[in-house]
């Protein structure tokens, strides 16, 4: 960079506090804070825009920011247009539509990239504020986490700060004055905010947009699976669910969390073959008396599917949102409704258990379905297993040892896949995912006889030391099998773990063996590891009091408070009359004459008050010189020298510019405070 470059950055930088007036316009340096508040409002958006699209955006901020810096005009309505067009093309280029929250969002962004070229009078200042606040306001419907909200919240302080130094007219504070306004007011607006948190209506749905826009309506399952799905995501933090024992802790090993069961098989695709009834107990599990159940709370993330996790197999339900869920004949468990934000549920489940004994013939006849022409050499193989094993357990002991004792490889790479997927696997590649080696092996064992079935969800998780739950994350997305056994019915069977014992046994992430919660204080936990737990800490408690609160939770507050209300008129009522009597202690506060403050005459009353403790009292009528002459027969010689002083300056202040006051009233105090 050129040293005049250099010097017109540091003279922007100083030109932020309003200190060289001299060598910028008011103009440039009002224009200058806005896109420094404008940059705060789109950072936190570029993860969620297409890459082409926040790359567009900063490169208009940074034209902008060359043309602030130089002085140059700005460009051409003509110019101006067809890059607005443009924008509009790779939108619609993008999405195919114009309507949606992803494309809406993305075009708001754009234009406040152009506003920001033809920003020629003070209006357009004002109007490219506005769509700051709206593009914060979009942030939230990607993301509610206690990061995006302190994001979220330095960008509306440097906003309003802004607003603030739109409003000064010929006077002009410094910028440290008017930031601390803009945090002032932030912090009184805080009350009211809180109020209208507590007390407005809580929405049953998305407040807009319907539930497939609802924020972070994304899970790692699906209701099918082809290779290479779960194996996409194997890599994602991202919390999925989190899960509150209240007794002892199963082991890692054992925790598998049920989700979709796939039991349709197209050759490439398996799906769910049945709808999820509305029965709210399944008839086909035993439990032995020796078997303790299991009860725990789980906080899942949205999916915006209807499924529930729960900790395999699920014995009992408690209502979800109101309405007792449902439970199909596999033993997947499904809400009333999709899951568009984050919900709490309780269940109990057992780890030893009988599923499925007198499971029915049309049943076992679909788990034993295959489609014709797919993976021939699997099928020849599966036949010869039929003929020399004497039973459907030495079946599917010979596919366990098949994945054991031959080269396949645990990978969160797989190759890709073709046309006879399972034979590729099985005698080619041999390198897969948990899902490769599910299906495959569902596949062998249909092509041998035995009814099977694919099972989707997530096994293991995290302990977090500092709540004391378990955090299972997108990374634990796992697939294993189920098998029909006589006189057992439905056998879990994880091919995946006789490939990779310790992803089973250990988690995604493989912690240090030992106490589940003693790891996370291990002296050799890296700093990173301690502070993604203590953030996942913060957002849970967020999750559990700000985005967790729902009608339910505003019932229970205000009864503790002694409200109560059956409708959300009563709810309106109250959150009116609260208001009002809020404006008017505020009114009573605020509105009652006081004299104005004047900093000046405070520093001389102070100083009047040290002379009244020297017996020197001030009369009414009494000016500062003459009070002066008054104590001169009364002070020592250097006291009076500084008394002298003290009034001079405070002569000088009372009729000076008031521009030039601030530095001299800071010395006129401690000239006072020096006084004795």
């Amino acid at each position: 960079m050129s040293l005049a470059g250099t010097a017109r950055i540091g003279q922007a930088l100083r030109a932020l506090a309003g200190s060289i007036s001299a060598h910028w316009s008011r103009e440039r340096r009002d224009t200058l804070l806005l896109l420094f508040a404008t940059a705060l409002t789109v950072a936190p958006q570029a993860t969620h825009l297409p890459l082409w699209a926040t790359v567009i955006f900063f490169l208009l901020f940074a034209w902008r920011l060359a043309l602030v810096l130089s002085g140059r005009q700005l460009p051409g309505s003509v110019v101006l247009g067809v890059a607005g067009i443009a924008c509009l093309a790779g939108v619609l280029a993008q999405y195919h539509t114009l309507v949606g929250r992803e494309p809406a969002v993305t075009v708001l962004v754009l234009m406040l990239g152009l506003k920001l070229m033809e920003m020629r009078a003070r209006r357009d200042l004002f109007v490219v504020t506005y769509l700051c606040f709206f593009v914060l306001l979009t942030l939230f419907f990607y993301t509610q986490t206690p990061l995006a909200a302190a994001a979220a919240l330095l960008a509306v302080t440097m906003v309003v700060a802004t607003m603030l130094t739109m409003q000064y007219g010929v006077r002009e504070a410094p910028f440290a004055r008017r930031l601390r306004s803009a945090l002032l007011m932030i912090f009184q607006a805080l009350p009211l905010a809180a109020l209208l948190f507590v007390l407005f209506p809580r929405l049953q749905t998305p407040l807009w947009g319907s539930p497939e826009d609802a924020p972070g309506a994304r899970t790692g399952l699906s209701d099918t699976m082809r290779p290479g799905a779960v194996a996409s995501l194997a890599e994602s933090e991202e919390i999925a669910l989190r899960v509150s024992f209240e007794g002892a802790t199963p082991q890692r090993r054992l925790l598998y969390w049920r989700g979709p069961v796939l039991g349709e098989f197209d050759g490439a695709t398996w799906s769910e073959h049945r709808p999820a009834p509305q029965s709210t107990a399944s008839p086909l599990v035993e439990v032995g008396s020796d078997s303790a159940a299991l009860a725990y709370t789980v906080t899942l993330e949205p999916t915006n599917q209807r499924w529930l996790l729960a900790l395999d197999v699920p014995t009992a339900l408690e209502p979800v949102a109101g309405a007792l869920p449902g439970v199909s004949a596999e033993l997947t468990v499904y809400a009333a409704q999709p899951i568009v934000r984050r919900t709490s549920y309780r269940f109990k489940s057992h780890t030893s258990y009988l599923l499925g004994r007198d499971e029915s013939a049309p049943v076992l006849a679909a788990a034993l379905q295959l489609p014709a022409g797919y993976n021939p050499r699997s099928r020849e193989l599966a036949a010869s297993w039929r003929s020399s094993a004497p039973d459907a357990r030495g079946i599917v002991a010979q596919g366990l040892d098949l994945f054991g004792q031959e080269p396949f490889r645990y990978t969160l790479r797989p190759p890709l896949l073709g046309r006879d997927g399972v034979d590729e696997f099985l005698f080619t590649t041999r390198a897969g995912f948990c899902e490769h080696y599910a299906a495959a092996f569902v596949v062998l064992m249909r092509a041998a006889g035995v009814p099977a079935r694919v099972v989707t969800g997530y096994q293991g998780g995290e302990p977090d030391p500092l709540t004391h739950e378990w955090l299972v994350r997108q990374s634990d997305a796992h697939a294993w099998a189920e098998v029909w056994l006589a006189d057992e019915g439905w056998v879990r069977v994880d091919p995946t773990g006789a490939v990779a014992p310790d992803r089973i046994e250990l988690g995604a992430r493989a912690p240090r063996a030992g106490s589940p919660f003693d790891f996370a204080f291990d002296p050799h936990r890296s700093f990173l590891d301690t502070l993604t737990l203590s953030l996942d800490a913060l957002g849970q408690a967020w999750g559990e009091w700000v985005l967790s609160y729902e009608t339910g939770h505003q019932k229970r507050l205000l009864a503790r408070l002694g409200f109560s209300f059956d409708s959300w008129e009563d709810l309106v009522s109250l959150l009116t009359g609260t208001l009002l009597l809020l404006i008017a202690a505020v009114a009573l506060f605020t509105l009652h004459p006081r004299p104005p403050r004047d900093p000046v005459q405070a520093a001389y009353l102070a100083f009047c008050a040290r002379l009244a403790a020297r017996g020197l009292r001030r009369a009414d009528h009494e000016s500062a010189g003459q009070l002066l002459a008054r104590a001169r027969a009364s002070l020592e010689p250097e006291r009076f020298a500084q008394a002298r002083r003290i009034v001079a300056l405070y002569n000088a202040l009372r009729y000076a510019h008031p521009a030039e006051s601030t530095p001299g009233v800071r010395h006129l105090r401690r000239l006072v405070r020096s006084f004795r």
